[in-house]
């Protein structure tokens, strides 16, 4: 590369895992003496940080007193996700001080590919442990520190982040590499055993009978008789594939054994291997993980959320259609805190309200300085955001058709390439679209791909309008208390639940939604509302017929609101729900008319 000659440092020649490394590190175009480092900051941080809370909690009893025998050797400890993204530092403040001067504090990003070889990036790249010393790191910048980083996978077999040691270089670290890597392994231990349900079965294995009921024993999970979750040193020894969970039984791995309840540790042959086992059967005791409630919804039959619940798990790609405002969003959620997705993010995206110069980054991400304007810290996108979680891409039938085949190869190939990026990152994420077009005429007119439509709508569930809802009486109560209304003890007379169960809601969910806001902000504590707090024209049942539709009552109940306030813009967004700017352009509209 002119300008930037390529020379593997005789340090970096020493090992093949280091001098691959460096060989990357030039082909992501990384120049050695750079000091641009890749870093996210405010929302974008806290985004990160909320999304990865389940793997702090797990981490924070572990890397506390790791990070005690780290003072030492004037070192920290870091836990990244699985981008590399510091999410935490431990260690004493002189430590930290220093670790802040290397930019090892949250928010700094130590990808190999946005800072060559590091302890942190390298490891995550070939999924194992990495010790990356002085000038075995590429930047030069880097060259004052050592490091030692072990990546850490959660129950279903996929990478989470990394735990890594930092400190000077001129401090030697005999044990570091040894430290991290004993610490790694109890975090996925306790991970498995804090996660199990206690419907699920536990199956522990050891080839020492004694190292049984430690950090050291192999954990394999079932839910009834499918492997579901399983240690790092379970899929390692036993030579199984991450993909293999969620799709391998009991049976498949044991065929000798009968899945039966073992407290005595009993002798087992796997692969020509002797182990010793015990198989814990599922408990019904409420202690451990709670079951989920019933997800009972007021728009379809009883069991209907059950079934689609079970189809998410399974990995089944939800497509859901109705009326604008119908309640596609609130179902989705609702199967995404129901479903085995919920410790992951929900991450919800319109595809009809971003403009179309703008989604391909939203959805996919970008490296920095992928185009012009971009952030210079690079961003990661909604899909890789939504990795562990729930995928929502609310009117899918408007995405552009130049995305659609994009976003095919990512569900075939469950993976995402960000703009301007040479290399793929690993992705797992339930995905439920939504929309209120007819995808199968949009098909037909050229506009949408048959092959995306068969891929994401591989179950499709109808909502109904508000207006048809069979538990309508039952649900306005139950959004009511969402709002807030409980806390204040406001609450609502049966003849007002009657008077709106009778209407037509042109704007369903959203326009009922609307209205219970204003009501909720005009009324004093612990009253009851009748009637008469409803805006004229929710009093009479000729609001059934709705004339005008869905435009007409948004206009008419902007007026009302601002008409309440005194023309009080903010606090008629408030009430109403919308920002500011939202407002102003909806009655601009209105006064236009």
């Amino acid at each position: 590369m002119q300008g930037n000659p390529f020379t593997i440092t005789p340090e970096a020649q020493s090992s093949t895992l280091l001098s691959d490394s460096w060989q990357r590190s030039q082909r992501y175009g990384l120049q050695p003496t750079s000091d641009e480092f890749p870093r996210l900051r405010g929302g974008e941080l806290a985004d990160v940080l909320e999304s990865n809370r389940s793997l702090q909690r797990l981490a924070q009893p572990v890397a506390t007193p790791l990070a005690q025998r780290a003072a030492g050797l004037q070192s920290v400890v870091i836990l990244s996700d699985a981008s590399g993204l510091v999410l935490q530092t431990f260690g004493n403040s002189a430590a930290m001080e220093k670790a802040q001067s290397f930019a090892l504090e949250p928010g700094n990003i130590w990808s190999e590919s946005g800072r060559g070889t590091n302890a942190i990036g390298t490891a995550l790249a070939i999924d194992d442990s990495c010790e990356v010393e002085g000038r075995q790191h590429y930047l030069t910048r880097n060259q004052d520190l050592y490091c030692a980083a072990v990546p850490l996978q959660s129950p279903d077999g996929q990478i989470a982040g990394a735990l890594d040691i930092s400190g000077p270089a001129h401090i030697p670290h005999p044990h570091s590499l040894a430290w991290i890597k004993e610490a790694a392994k109890q975090i996925e231990y306790l991970w498995v055993k804090q996660s199990l349900h206690p419907q699920q079965w536990l199956m522990s294995l050891h080839s020492r009978v004694q190292k049984l009921d430690s950090a050291e024993e192999l954990l394999l999970v079932f839910s009834d008789n499918l492997l579901t979750a399983a240690n790092r040193l379970a899929i390692r020894e036993l030579g199984l594939q991450a993909g293999q969970i969620g799709q391998m039984t009991f049976q498949q791995l044991f065929p000798r054994l009968t899945q039966t309840a073992v407290s005595v540790p009993l002798p087992i042959t796997f692969q020509q291997r002797g182990y010793y086992y015990r198989l814990r059967a599922p408990t019904r005791a409420s202690v451990a993980v709670p079951a989920q409630p019933a997800l009972n919804l007021p728009f379809c039959a009883s069991g209907e959320g059950e079934k689609m619940v079970r189809l998410l798990n399974a990995g089944i790609a939800l497509c859901i259609e109705g009326e604008t405002g119908c309640g596609k969003e609130f179902l989705s959620r609702e199967l995404h805190a129901h479903s085995r997705w919920r410790s992951g993010k929900f991450v919800a995206i319109n595809c009809a309200a971003i403009p179309e110069s703008l989604i391909e980054s939203e959805l996919f991400g970008y490296q920095a300085g992928a185009f012009t304007g971009a952030n210079k810290n690079g961003y990661i996108g909604k899909i890789r955001e939504a990795d562990g979680g729930v995928l929502f891409l609310d009117e899918i039938g408007d995405m552009p058709l130049a995305l659609q085949t994009r976003l095919l190869r990512v569900l075939q190939e469950k993976e995402v390439m960000p703009l301007g990026g040479n290399r793929s990152a690993p992705v797992n994420f339930a995905l439920i679209c939504a929309t209120h077009r007819h995808l199968a005429q949009r098909v037909a007119e050229g506009a949408f791909r048959e092959d995306l439509l068969y891929r994401l709508r591989e179950y499709a569930f109808t909502i109904p309008p508000l207006r048809q809802w069979p538990e309508l009486k039952q649900f306005i109560p139950a959004l009511w208390r969402s709002l807030g209304a409980a806390e204040r003890h406001i609450t609502l007379s049966d003849a007002l639940i009657h008077q709106l169960a009778l209407c037509r809601w042109p704007g369903n969910v959203r326009q009922l939604q609307s209205l219970l806001k204003v009501l909720l902000a005009l009324a004093d504590d612990g009253e009851c509302l009748g009637v008469a707090a409803l805006p004229e024209e929710y009093q009479s049942a000729q609001q059934t017929s709705a004339p005008g539709g869905l435009q007409q009552h948004d206009a008419k109940l902007i007026a009302d609101t601002l008409a309440r306030f005194n023309g009080n813009v903010s606090k008629a967004a408030q009430a109403l729900g919308v920002a500011r700017s939202t407002l102003y352009r909806r009655a601009a509209r209105v006064q236009r008319k």
